[in-house]
């Protein structure tokens, strides 16, 4: 369950900005998280090129460069840091910076290049080389990369995700009880590391101890049932048994971070009555820093089977880290543009911080109210994506649980309430919630959400115009929950009728 609050910016932000001038002529808004983006950016913007102090200058390349990456432009980041580092050459934190949105491109020369630099500007680090470390499995070279985390598990023994990324790249090499002893070690540090559970099963299962690699992606279902990679790992099991073979294919054999999150696409012609539609739906289950959910992956294929059963053209991404969700939301704005209608369902965390809402990775970690905005994904940068569509734009967030993270975060100078706020779209636009503002939502008794069971019910429903269908989700919910729960919609649309399956003639 979670809360869902409105909070305004606060008070004390306000003062820091100079008492109540408008932010856009503020030129310290430019380097004050929680601020809107495009304020940020005008900010930002007008520094750079109005300011005659070189520093300043360069600081607001680099705040900019971080605004375009979390908005996906990376090729503008890149541009800014670029500019940046020609007035700081040694400025570390923008090595670093340039060298996450390199790996973001998979422009991984480049990448390891700014890792390498930022090595040497501080060697202290463990961050540094574990980044390095991940870009050298990505190309493969597993050798440069056990080096490099390995000099990272020197200067910190105690982070288990260097540990389970040391053990993918033995598992990648072939050094199978290396792989094992590593994820056992980070599962020590956390129990609950489903990433560790799945390479220590995959490794057993490469080395023909189907017991063992039964065991392990069985621990991992304990902890998450829709855990995908553990279903897989346990049907290989059961396929290697079967057929005597130790060796199974290379691809099912890979480790989910090298699996694509994001199921093939399945291609739906449309009818003429209802145009071209297209979907992208997210489960977020596998959370790195905090338990996991265990409904948002049942959830999004549940919603997912139903929009493709309505003929809507679906892809389905589960467990989408920041670098994931991003990709995901690019290429979902390439099919939206010109589509007659575009949807989005997010299932997982969600989080508002001053008035803002942001959606929850599973890699992020929210340390402190600074974090909030490098390491999640706004609900407006989801809601840009679907800008393209013709004559329909859906939004549906079903990330009213309760909140691990609100209790973490270090909220230095800025509100942050455990769920998300109301929003006022324009435009032929509809966002639903699962819970209407202030109430709480549930995750109900069964395999999946009530909310998630009843909008996959009632899509399907043939001759139900879509407020209609809304309005009968609103009322199962509040059966199903004892009226504890409300969905509530935002936004309005033309006086024309949308219909998910159009009567039957």
């Amino acid at each position: 369950m979670c809360w869902r609050g409105s909070i305004l910016v606060g008070a004390i932000l306000g003062l820091a900005l100079g008492g109540d001038r408008a932010f856009p002529a503020d030129l310290d808004s430019c380097h004050v998280d929680g601020v809107a983006t495009d304020i940020r950016m005008a900010a930002c913007s007008k520094i750079i090129a109005a300011s005659e102090d070189k520093q300043a200058i360069a600081e607001a390349l680099n705040t900019r460069g971080l605004l375009y990456d979390n908005n996906g432009d990376f090729d503008k980041a890149l541009a800014d840091f670029g500019r940046s580092l020609q007035i700081r050459p040694g400025s570390l934190e923008i090595y670093v910076n340039r060298c996450n949105v390199y790996r973001e491109k998979a422009d991984y020369d480049r990448a390891l290049a700014d890792c390498g630099k930022a090595i040497e500007l501080d060697s202290a680090d463990f961050g540094n080389y574990l980044a390095r470390g991940s870009i050298y499995i990505a190309t493969h070279d597993y050798e440069r990369a056990i080096a490099d985390l390995t000099k990272s598990l020197e200067i910190n023994p105690d982070y288990a995700a260097n540990w389970n990324e040391r053990g993918q790249a033995y598992l990648l090499k072939g050094d199978y009880d290396k792989a094992i002893a590593d994820n056992d070690k980070a599962l020590e540090l956390s129990p609950r590391f489903l990433e560790a559970y799945r390479d220590r099963g995959e490794a057993y299962l490469h080395k023909g101890d189907y017991d063992q690699a039964t065991l392990a992606f069985k621990k991992a279902l304990e902890i998450n049932p829709g855990y995908t990679p553990a279903v897989d790992g346990l049907s290989e099991v059961q396929k290697a048994r079967t057929t005597q073979v130790a060796a199974v294919s290379p691809a099912a054999l890979a480790p989910a971070s090298a699996r694509p999150a994001i199921e093939p696409q399945v291609v739906i012609t449309p009818s003429a009555a209802v145009g071209r539609r297209v979907a992208l739906v997210i489960g977020n289950s596998s959370y790195r820093a905090v338990t996991e959910l265990p409904n948002p992956a049942r959830d999004a294929d549940l919603v997912g089977g139903a929009l493709r059963q309505a003929g809507v053209d679906v892809t389905v991404a589960h467990d989408l880290d920041r670098s994931g969700m991003v990709a995901a939301l690019n290429a979902f704005a390439d099919k939206a543009d010109g589509a007659d209608w575009a949807i989005v369902y997010y299932a997982g965390h969600g989080i508002e911080m001053d008035g803002h809402n942001y959606l929850i990775p599973v890699d992020a970690i929210l340390a402190s109210d600074r974090s909030v905005e490098d390491e999640t994904v706004s609900l407006d940068r989801m809601m840009s994506t679907i800008n393209g569509a013709k004559q329909l734009k859906l939004v549906v967030l079903d990330a009213c649980r309760n909140n691990p993270f609100h209790p973490k975060i270090t909220a230095l100078n800025r509100s942050i309430d455990r769920g998300l706020s109301r929003v006022e779209p324009d435009g032929a636009t509809l966002v639903v919630y699962a819970a209407k503002e202030g109430t709480v939502a549930k995750d109900g008794t069964g395999t999946d959400s009530p909310f998630a069971v009843s909008f996959a019910k009632r899509i399907d429903e043939p001759g139900v115009e879509i407020n209609k269908v809304l309005r009968f989700v609103r009322q199962d919910v509040l059966e199903a929950t004892d009226r504890e729960q409300e969905p509530f919609v935002y936004g309005s649309l033309p006086p024309t009728d949308f219909f998910f399956v159009p009567a039957k003639p």
